[in-house]
Protein backbone atom coordinates (compact mmCIF):
# COMPACT_ATOMS: atom_id res chain seq x y z
CA UNK A 1 0.00 0.00 0.00
CA UNK A 2 1.58 3.56 -0.76
CA UNK A 3 2.35 6.23 1.86
CA UNK A 4 -0.40 8.95 1.76
CA UNK A 5 1.30 12.56 1.52
CA UNK A 6 -0.42 15.24 3.09
CA UNK A 7 0.75 19.14 2.89
CA UNK A 8 -0.10 22.65 2.77
CA UNK A 9 -2.21 23.51 -0.36
CA UNK A 10 -3.47 26.49 -1.67
CA UNK A 11 -5.88 26.02 -4.73
CA UNK A 12 -8.24 28.22 -6.73
CA UNK A 13 -10.03 28.63 -9.43
CA UNK A 14 -10.19 31.93 -12.36
CA UNK A 15 -12.72 32.90 -14.83
CA UNK A 16 -12.23 32.45 -18.92
CA UNK A 17 -9.60 32.79 -21.16
CA UNK A 18 -10.21 34.44 -25.22
CA UNK A 19 -13.16 32.05 -25.67
CA UNK A 20 -11.59 29.41 -23.55
CA UNK A 21 -12.66 28.05 -20.26
CA UNK A 22 -9.76 28.61 -18.98
CA UNK A 23 -8.91 27.17 -15.24
CA UNK A 24 -5.51 28.44 -13.44
CA UNK A 25 -4.66 26.13 -10.46
CA UNK A 26 -2.34 27.08 -7.61
CA UNK A 27 -0.54 24.10 -5.20
CA UNK A 28 1.97 24.13 -2.47
CA UNK A 29 3.84 21.15 -1.06
CA UNK A 30 5.60 21.88 1.95
CA UNK A 31 7.28 20.18 4.78
CA UNK A 32 10.22 20.75 7.53
CA UNK A 33 12.34 19.19 5.00
CA UNK A 34 14.12 20.60 1.59
CA UNK A 35 11.57 19.89 -1.09
CA UNK A 36 12.43 20.09 -5.03
CA UNK A 37 10.81 18.70 -8.13
CA UNK A 38 12.65 17.00 -10.53
CA UNK A 39 10.99 16.11 -13.28
CA UNK A 40 6.77 16.46 -14.67
CA UNK A 41 4.99 13.80 -16.92
CA UNK A 42 1.53 13.45 -18.41
CA UNK A 43 0.20 10.05 -19.27
CA UNK A 44 -2.71 8.25 -20.66
CA UNK A 45 -3.98 11.87 -21.56
CA UNK A 46 -5.75 11.11 -17.88
CA UNK A 47 -3.20 11.66 -14.68
CA UNK A 48 0.42 13.22 -14.32
CA UNK A 49 3.42 11.70 -12.82
CA UNK A 50 5.48 14.40 -10.55
CA UNK A 51 9.04 13.18 -9.39
CA UNK A 52 10.56 15.39 -6.24
CA UNK A 53 13.82 14.98 -3.96
CA UNK A 54 13.05 15.79 -0.40
CA UNK A 55 15.95 15.72 2.61
CA UNK A 56 18.30 18.22 3.68
CA UNK A 57 20.71 20.37 2.33
CA UNK A 58 24.02 18.62 0.55
CA UNK A 59 26.87 20.00 0.33
CA UNK A 60 28.84 17.54 -2.37
CA UNK A 61 27.36 15.74 -5.41
CA UNK A 62 27.93 12.45 -3.66
CA UNK A 63 25.71 13.71 -0.31
CA UNK A 64 22.39 14.13 -2.56
CA UNK A 65 21.98 10.68 -2.73
CA UNK A 66 22.35 10.05 0.92
CA UNK A 67 20.50 13.17 1.78
CA UNK A 68 17.51 13.15 -0.20
CA UNK A 69 14.45 10.51 -1.15
CA UNK A 70 12.08 10.38 -4.02
CA UNK A 71 8.98 11.53 -3.38
CA UNK A 72 6.45 10.15 -6.83
CA UNK A 73 3.01 11.38 -6.83
CA UNK A 74 -0.01 10.97 -9.08
CA UNK A 75 -2.26 13.61 -9.61
CA UNK A 76 -4.96 14.44 -12.15
CA UNK A 77 -4.62 17.45 -14.75
CA UNK A 78 -6.48 20.02 -11.93
CA UNK A 79 -3.68 18.81 -9.42
CA UNK A 80 -6.21 16.84 -7.47
CA UNK A 81 -3.24 14.27 -5.88
CA UNK A 82 -4.59 10.88 -5.49
CA UNK A 83 -1.42 8.93 -4.68
CA UNK A 84 2.29 8.84 -3.70
CA UNK A 85 5.31 7.01 -3.17
CA UNK A 86 8.38 7.30 -0.94
CA UNK A 87 11.32 5.89 -2.43
CA UNK A 88 14.93 5.79 -1.11
CA UNK A 89 16.99 2.41 -2.28
CA UNK A 90 17.42 -0.38 -3.77
CA UNK A 91 19.44 -3.24 -2.67
CA UNK A 92 23.33 -1.55 -1.67
CA UNK A 93 22.21 1.38 -4.02
CA UNK A 94 21.22 5.13 -3.12
CA UNK A 95 19.05 5.77 -6.21
CA UNK A 96 17.67 9.34 -7.65
CA UNK A 97 15.12 9.20 -9.96
CA UNK A 98 14.91 11.23 -13.29
CA UNK A 99 12.32 10.74 -15.72
CA UNK A 100 10.08 8.86 -17.61
CA UNK A 101 11.12 6.66 -20.90
CA UNK A 102 8.32 4.58 -22.37
CA UNK A 103 5.15 2.31 -21.39
CA UNK A 104 6.18 -1.53 -22.12
CA UNK A 105 4.37 -4.24 -21.10
CA UNK A 106 6.37 -3.86 -17.37
CA UNK A 107 4.57 -1.45 -16.49
CA UNK A 108 6.10 3.07 -16.47
CA UNK A 109 9.58 2.99 -17.25
CA UNK A 110 11.49 5.17 -15.97
CA UNK A 111 15.03 6.13 -15.56
CA UNK A 112 17.77 7.32 -12.63
CA UNK A 113 20.64 7.47 -10.87
CA UNK A 114 22.35 4.58 -8.47
CA UNK A 115 24.88 5.12 -6.39
CA UNK A 116 26.66 1.73 -4.55
CA UNK A 117 26.39 2.42 -0.65
CA UNK A 118 30.22 1.00 -0.13
CA UNK A 119 32.29 2.23 -3.10
CA UNK A 120 30.43 5.21 -4.22
CA UNK A 121 30.15 3.85 -7.81
CA UNK A 122 27.63 5.66 -10.17
CA UNK A 123 25.41 3.35 -12.28
CA UNK A 124 22.05 3.81 -14.51
CA UNK A 125 19.14 2.59 -12.93
CA UNK A 126 15.75 1.27 -14.62
CA UNK A 127 12.43 1.70 -12.48
CA UNK A 128 9.03 0.61 -13.22
CA UNK A 129 5.99 1.65 -11.77
CA UNK A 130 2.69 0.39 -11.98
CA UNK A 131 -0.88 3.16 -12.44
CA UNK A 132 -0.99 3.28 -8.63
CA UNK A 133 3.18 3.83 -8.13
CA UNK A 134 4.28 0.55 -6.98
CA UNK A 135 8.04 0.10 -7.68
CA UNK A 136 6.78 -3.57 -10.07
CA UNK A 137 10.72 -3.84 -11.09
CA UNK A 138 14.15 -2.42 -11.17
CA UNK A 139 17.16 -3.29 -12.67
CA UNK A 140 20.46 -1.29 -12.30
CA UNK A 141 23.35 -1.22 -15.53
CA UNK A 142 27.20 -1.08 -15.34
CA UNK A 143 30.40 -2.04 -14.61
CA UNK A 144 31.82 -1.97 -11.19
CA UNK A 145 34.92 -0.50 -12.12
CA UNK A 146 33.75 2.80 -14.32
CA UNK A 147 31.62 5.34 -13.43
CA UNK A 148 28.08 5.89 -15.55
CA UNK A 149 27.36 9.01 -14.92
CA UNK A 150 24.06 9.54 -16.75
CA UNK A 151 22.95 12.84 -17.80
CA UNK A 152 19.77 12.79 -20.33
CA UNK A 153 18.03 9.86 -21.97
CA UNK A 154 15.77 9.51 -25.07
CA UNK A 155 13.50 6.83 -26.59
CA UNK A 156 14.78 6.78 -30.27
CA UNK A 157 12.08 6.47 -33.11
CA UNK A 158 13.47 2.99 -33.40
CA UNK A 159 11.89 1.97 -30.20
CA UNK A 160 15.57 1.97 -28.70
CA UNK A 161 16.78 3.54 -26.03
CA UNK A 162 19.82 5.59 -25.45
CA UNK A 163 21.71 7.28 -22.28
CA UNK A 164 24.43 9.32 -22.20
CA UNK A 165 26.66 11.09 -19.95
CA UNK A 166 30.14 10.85 -18.22
CA UNK A 167 32.68 8.96 -16.45
CA UNK A 168 33.79 11.64 -14.08
CA UNK A 169 32.22 13.37 -11.42
CA UNK A 170 34.62 15.99 -11.99
CA UNK A 171 35.15 18.73 -14.84
CA UNK A 172 38.17 18.03 -17.29
CA UNK A 173 38.60 14.58 -15.81
CA UNK A 174 37.55 11.75 -17.48
CA UNK A 175 35.44 10.75 -20.89
CA UNK A 176 31.61 10.51 -22.59
CA UNK A 177 29.37 7.68 -22.81
CA UNK A 178 26.54 6.53 -25.04
CA UNK A 179 25.17 3.56 -24.67
CA UNK A 180 22.32 2.29 -26.36
CA UNK A 181 19.70 -0.99 -25.63
CA UNK A 182 17.17 -2.45 -27.68
CA UNK A 183 13.57 -2.23 -26.70
CA UNK A 184 14.27 -5.42 -24.76
CA UNK A 185 16.92 -3.77 -23.02
CA UNK A 186 19.73 -5.75 -24.50
CA UNK A 187 22.55 -3.88 -24.90
CA UNK A 188 23.71 -2.87 -28.48
CA UNK A 189 27.06 -1.10 -28.29
CA UNK A 190 28.28 1.58 -25.16
CA UNK A 191 30.65 3.98 -26.66
CA UNK A 192 33.53 6.08 -24.82
CA UNK A 193 34.11 9.64 -27.04
CA UNK A 194 37.49 10.38 -25.90
CA UNK A 195 36.71 14.55 -25.24
CA UNK A 196 37.41 15.58 -21.87
CA UNK A 197 34.59 16.08 -19.73
CA UNK A 198 33.03 20.02 -19.65
CA UNK A 199 29.95 19.04 -18.44
CA UNK A 200 26.90 16.75 -18.30
CA UNK A 201 25.64 16.40 -22.34
CA UNK A 202 22.62 16.05 -23.42
CA UNK A 203 21.15 13.82 -26.76
CA UNK A 204 19.25 14.73 -29.28
CA UNK A 205 17.86 11.79 -32.30
CA UNK A 206 17.58 13.91 -36.19
CA UNK A 207 15.59 11.01 -38.05
CA UNK A 208 15.25 13.31 -40.95
CA UNK A 209 19.23 11.65 -41.15
CA UNK A 210 19.33 9.12 -39.00
CA UNK A 211 21.85 10.79 -36.90
CA UNK A 212 22.53 11.51 -33.22
CA UNK A 213 23.28 14.69 -31.38
CA UNK A 214 25.60 14.37 -28.64
CA UNK A 215 25.48 18.15 -27.29
CA UNK A 216 27.43 19.44 -24.78
CA UNK A 217 27.84 23.37 -24.10
CA UNK A 218 29.01 25.24 -27.42
CA UNK A 219 30.07 21.90 -28.99
CA UNK A 220 27.57 19.31 -30.66
CA UNK A 221 29.07 15.78 -31.73
CA UNK A 222 27.69 14.03 -34.34
CA UNK A 223 27.25 9.90 -34.45
CA UNK A 224 25.28 8.46 -37.64
CA UNK A 225 22.50 5.35 -36.53
CA UNK A 226 24.89 3.10 -35.57
CA UNK A 227 26.79 5.56 -33.22
CA UNK A 228 30.08 5.83 -35.35
CA UNK A 229 31.07 9.62 -34.73
CA UNK A 230 31.02 11.63 -37.52
CA UNK A 231 31.81 15.37 -37.36
CA UNK A 232 31.85 18.44 -34.29
CA UNK A 233 29.88 21.12 -35.16
CA UNK A 234 30.81 24.55 -32.94
CA UNK A 235 27.97 26.96 -31.53
CA UNK A 236 28.75 30.25 -33.19
CA UNK A 237 30.54 33.07 -30.65
CA UNK A 238 29.50 36.23 -31.97
CA UNK A 239 26.00 35.95 -31.47
CA UNK A 240 26.38 36.97 -27.31
CA UNK A 241 24.66 33.36 -26.55
CA UNK A 242 25.99 30.68 -24.03
CA UNK A 243 24.21 27.46 -24.83
CA UNK A 244 21.98 25.80 -22.28
CA UNK A 245 21.44 22.19 -22.05
CA UNK A 246 17.84 21.98 -23.09
CA UNK A 247 17.67 20.95 -27.17
CA UNK A 248 13.76 20.08 -28.13
CA UNK A 249 13.05 18.94 -31.58
CA UNK A 250 9.90 20.42 -33.52
CA UNK A 251 9.85 18.10 -36.81
CA UNK A 252 12.12 15.84 -38.18
CA UNK A 253 15.33 17.35 -39.22
CA UNK A 254 14.82 20.80 -36.77
CA UNK A 255 15.30 21.95 -33.44
CA UNK A 256 14.96 24.79 -30.93
CA UNK A 257 17.90 25.17 -28.36
CA UNK A 258 17.74 27.18 -24.82
CA UNK A 259 20.50 30.11 -24.58
CA UNK A 260 21.51 32.94 -22.65
CA UNK A 261 21.97 36.26 -23.78
CA UNK A 262 24.46 38.46 -22.49
CA UNK A 263 24.71 41.84 -23.77
CA UNK A 264 27.54 44.66 -23.21
CA UNK A 265 26.97 47.00 -20.49
CA UNK A 266 26.84 50.22 -20.17
CA UNK A 267 30.38 51.41 -18.23
CA UNK A 268 29.18 51.58 -14.74
CA UNK A 269 25.81 49.03 -14.97
CA UNK A 270 25.48 45.44 -14.72
CA UNK A 271 25.30 43.27 -17.81
CA UNK A 272 21.93 42.34 -19.25
CA UNK A 273 20.86 38.70 -19.54
CA UNK A 274 18.13 37.34 -20.90
CA UNK A 275 16.62 34.29 -22.28
CA UNK A 276 17.00 33.04 -25.36
CA UNK A 277 16.61 30.51 -28.34
CA UNK A 278 17.95 29.51 -31.20
CA UNK A 279 16.16 27.91 -33.94
CA UNK A 280 19.15 24.69 -35.32
CA UNK A 281 18.56 22.82 -38.33
CA UNK A 282 19.96 19.14 -38.94
CA UNK A 283 23.64 20.36 -39.44
CA UNK A 284 23.37 22.33 -35.98
CA UNK A 285 23.30 25.92 -37.91
CA UNK A 286 21.66 28.73 -36.23
CA UNK A 287 19.00 29.61 -38.45
CA UNK A 288 17.00 32.50 -36.13
CA UNK A 289 17.82 33.62 -32.51
CA UNK A 290 15.07 35.18 -30.11
CA UNK A 291 15.55 36.80 -26.96
CA UNK A 292 13.24 37.25 -23.92
CA UNK A 293 13.62 39.19 -20.36
CA UNK A 294 12.80 42.53 -18.76
CA UNK A 295 15.28 45.40 -18.92
CA UNK A 296 17.10 45.94 -15.70
CA UNK A 297 17.08 42.82 -14.35
CA UNK A 298 18.68 39.32 -15.29
CA UNK A 299 16.95 36.67 -16.97
CA UNK A 300 18.37 32.99 -16.73
CA UNK A 301 17.01 30.06 -18.80
CA UNK A 302 14.86 27.24 -17.35
CA UNK A 303 13.09 25.49 -19.85
CA UNK A 304 10.57 25.61 -23.02
CA UNK A 305 8.46 23.30 -23.90
CA UNK A 306 5.29 22.87 -26.84
CA UNK A 307 2.45 20.60 -28.24
CA UNK A 308 2.93 22.58 -31.35
CA UNK A 309 5.25 25.86 -32.18
CA UNK A 310 2.31 28.29 -32.45
CA UNK A 311 2.39 27.68 -28.59
CA UNK A 312 5.55 27.57 -26.94
CA UNK A 313 5.86 28.20 -22.78
CA UNK A 314 9.27 29.42 -22.13
CA UNK A 315 9.97 29.72 -18.31
CA UNK A 316 13.05 30.64 -16.21
CA UNK A 317 14.25 32.55 -12.80
CA UNK A 318 14.73 36.57 -12.65
CA UNK A 319 17.24 38.76 -10.52
CA UNK A 320 18.26 35.21 -9.02
CA UNK A 321 21.30 35.91 -6.70
CA UNK A 322 23.19 34.09 -4.10
CA UNK A 323 25.35 36.89 -3.44
CA UNK A 324 24.25 38.08 -1.74
CA UNK A 325 21.28 36.19 -1.36
CA UNK A 326 17.90 38.68 -2.63
CA UNK A 327 13.80 37.95 -3.72
CA UNK A 328 13.61 36.18 -6.73
CA UNK A 329 10.83 35.87 -9.62
CA UNK A 330 10.19 32.67 -12.47
CA UNK A 331 8.88 34.16 -15.44
CA UNK A 332 7.03 32.68 -18.52
CA UNK A 333 7.10 33.89 -21.56
CA UNK A 334 4.38 32.42 -24.31
CA UNK A 335 5.80 32.57 -27.50
CA UNK A 336 5.93 31.36 -30.85
CA UNK A 337 8.54 29.69 -34.02
CA UNK A 338 8.88 33.73 -34.72
CA UNK A 339 9.73 34.39 -31.43
CA UNK A 340 6.87 36.63 -31.16
CA UNK A 341 5.89 37.43 -27.28
CA UNK A 342 2.24 36.39 -26.64
CA UNK A 343 1.73 36.30 -23.19
CA UNK A 344 3.92 37.00 -19.91
CA UNK A 345 3.12 36.33 -16.22
CA UNK A 346 5.94 36.16 -13.04
CA UNK A 347 5.52 34.55 -9.59
CA UNK A 348 7.55 35.89 -6.85
CA UNK A 349 8.79 38.60 -4.65
CA UNK A 350 9.43 38.79 -0.84
CA UNK A 351 11.29 35.26 -0.82
CA UNK A 352 13.55 33.50 -3.63
CA UNK A 353 11.74 31.88 -6.00
CA UNK A 354 13.61 29.45 -8.65
CA UNK A 355 12.55 27.36 -11.72
CA UNK A 356 11.97 24.04 -11.73
CA UNK A 357 9.97 22.27 -14.35
CA UNK A 358 7.41 23.15 -16.99
CA UNK A 359 5.05 20.52 -19.03
CA UNK A 360 3.07 21.69 -22.04
CA UNK A 361 -0.52 20.06 -21.39
CA UNK A 362 -1.72 17.70 -23.79
CA UNK A 363 -5.12 19.80 -23.73
CA UNK A 364 -3.57 23.09 -23.90
CA UNK A 365 -1.74 25.36 -21.43
CA UNK A 366 1.53 23.99 -18.82
CA UNK A 367 1.98 22.95 -15.91
CA UNK A 368 4.81 24.72 -14.29
CA UNK A 369 6.80 23.56 -11.12
CA UNK A 370 8.89 26.57 -8.63
CA UNK A 371 11.06 26.33 -5.47
CA UNK A 372 10.81 29.06 -3.12
CA UNK A 373 12.64 29.37 -0.16
CA UNK A 374 13.12 31.92 2.84
CA UNK A 375 16.70 32.40 2.40
CA UNK A 376 17.13 34.76 6.11
CA UNK A 377 18.86 31.32 7.66
CA UNK A 378 21.20 31.15 4.62
CA UNK A 379 23.82 29.55 3.90
CA UNK A 380 23.15 27.20 7.20
CA UNK A 381 20.11 26.19 6.21
CA UNK A 382 18.53 25.89 2.70
CA UNK A 383 14.01 24.57 3.18
CA UNK A 384 12.38 24.93 -0.01
CA UNK A 385 9.13 24.63 -0.68
CA UNK A 386 7.22 23.63 -3.64
CA UNK A 387 4.63 25.42 -5.96
CA UNK A 388 2.58 23.89 -9.21
CA UNK A 389 0.30 26.14 -11.42
CA UNK A 390 -1.24 24.85 -14.06
CA UNK A 391 -3.61 26.68 -16.45
CA UNK A 392 -5.62 24.77 -18.79
CA UNK A 393 -7.05 26.75 -22.45
CA UNK A 394 -8.65 24.31 -24.14
CA UNK A 395 -7.07 20.83 -26.75
CA UNK A 396 -4.88 21.95 -29.40
CA UNK A 397 -4.32 18.76 -30.60
CA UNK A 398 -6.94 18.92 -33.16
CA UNK A 399 -8.86 21.91 -34.64
CA UNK A 400 -12.18 20.44 -33.75
CA UNK A 401 -14.09 21.14 -30.62
CA UNK A 402 -17.53 19.70 -31.06
CA UNK A 403 -16.98 16.30 -28.97
CA UNK A 404 -20.09 14.18 -29.40
CA UNK A 405 -19.13 10.95 -28.61
CA UNK A 406 -20.83 7.86 -30.25
CA UNK A 407 -21.77 4.14 -29.13
CA UNK A 408 -21.34 3.03 -32.25
CA UNK A 409 -17.50 2.62 -32.58
CA UNK A 410 -15.65 -0.53 -32.25
CA UNK A 411 -12.11 -0.64 -32.12
CA UNK A 412 -10.69 -4.09 -31.33
CA UNK A 413 -8.36 -6.16 -30.20
CA UNK A 414 -8.20 -4.07 -27.48
CA UNK A 415 -4.99 -4.78 -26.29
CA UNK A 416 -3.89 -5.45 -29.50
CA UNK A 417 -0.62 -6.78 -31.54
CA UNK A 418 -0.26 -6.37 -35.13
CA UNK A 419 -3.21 -5.03 -36.08
CA UNK A 420 -5.80 -2.70 -35.45
CA UNK A 421 -9.78 -3.00 -36.58
CA UNK A 422 -12.15 -0.23 -36.70
CA UNK A 423 -16.08 -0.73 -37.19
CA UNK A 424 -18.35 2.44 -37.52
CA UNK A 425 -21.26 3.63 -38.48
CA UNK A 426 -21.14 6.34 -40.60
CA UNK A 427 -18.62 7.39 -43.52
CA UNK A 428 -16.55 10.17 -44.16
CA UNK A 429 -14.88 9.41 -40.93
CA UNK A 430 -10.65 10.39 -39.65
CA UNK A 431 -8.78 8.08 -37.54
CA UNK A 432 -5.51 9.67 -35.37
CA UNK A 433 -3.39 7.13 -33.16
CA UNK A 434 -0.68 9.56 -30.96
CA UNK A 435 1.78 8.07 -29.12
CA UNK A 436 2.22 8.97 -25.29
CA UNK A 437 4.07 12.37 -26.50
CA UNK A 438 0.81 12.92 -28.62
CA UNK A 439 2.85 12.50 -31.41
CA UNK A 440 0.43 11.30 -34.62
CA UNK A 441 2.15 8.24 -35.42
CA UNK A 442 -1.00 6.54 -37.73
CA UNK A 443 -3.59 8.36 -39.18
CA UNK A 444 -6.19 7.62 -41.95
CA UNK A 445 -9.63 8.54 -43.93
CA UNK A 446 -12.22 5.58 -43.90
CA UNK A 447 -15.75 4.83 -44.51
CA UNK A 448 -18.01 2.06 -42.03
CA UNK A 449 -14.89 -0.02 -41.42
CA UNK A 450 -11.01 -0.20 -41.37
CA UNK A 451 -8.03 -2.42 -40.63
CA UNK A 452 -4.83 -0.59 -39.77
CA UNK A 453 -1.17 -2.61 -39.66
CA UNK A 454 0.58 -1.78 -36.32
CA UNK A 455 3.24 -4.55 -36.34
CA UNK A 456 5.85 -1.58 -36.32
CA UNK A 457 4.91 0.03 -33.38
CA UNK A 458 6.24 -0.23 -29.96
CA UNK A 459 4.75 -1.65 -27.43
CA UNK A 460 2.39 0.58 -24.97
CA UNK A 461 -0.43 2.80 -24.72
CA UNK A 462 -1.73 5.08 -27.51
CA UNK A 463 -4.14 7.70 -27.87
CA UNK A 464 -6.60 7.34 -30.47
CA UNK A 465 -9.40 10.18 -32.08
CA UNK A 466 -11.68 9.37 -34.49
CA UNK A 467 -13.68 12.01 -35.90
CA UNK A 468 -16.13 13.23 -38.93
CA UNK A 469 -15.89 16.47 -40.20
CA UNK A 470 -15.88 18.83 -37.31
CA UNK A 471 -16.60 16.60 -34.56
CA UNK A 472 -15.50 14.15 -32.51
CA UNK A 473 -16.88 11.11 -32.95
CA UNK A 474 -14.55 8.94 -29.75
CA UNK A 475 -11.38 9.46 -27.90
CA UNK A 476 -9.88 6.43 -26.12
CA UNK A 477 -6.77 4.55 -25.38
CA UNK A 478 -5.43 1.61 -27.08
CA UNK A 479 -2.58 -0.77 -26.30
CA UNK A 480 -0.23 -2.98 -27.73
CA UNK A 481 1.77 -5.76 -26.26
Amino acid sequence: MNNKLFFLIAFFVLGFFSGFSQTSTQKWISTSQDESMESLTYLYHDFLFLVSYRGYQASTYQEQFTNYSNVLYKSDFDLNFSDSLFLDEIDNYDVLVKSFLKVDNTGLLYWGKAMEKDTQDEQLCLLWFDEDLNLVNSSILGSPDTLEIISDAILCTNGNLLFVGATSFEALQGNYILWEFNENLNQIKKVILEETVEGSPTILEIPGTEKYHFIIGFNTFQFDSNLNYEATYVFPSDISIHPQQQNKRFNDLDYIKTGLYLSAPIPGSPWEMDMAFSVMNENANVMETYTFGIPDSTDTPGKLDFITTDTIYYAGTRNLSLNPVEDSWVSLFTTNLQGEILDHQFWGGGEQYNFSDLLAMPQGGFLLAITKWDYEAYPTIITRDILLITENYGNPVTETSDIEISNDILLYPNPGSDRMHITANGDNLHLKLFDINYRVVLETDFDIKTTLETSKLSPGIYLYEISQGNKILERGKWVKY
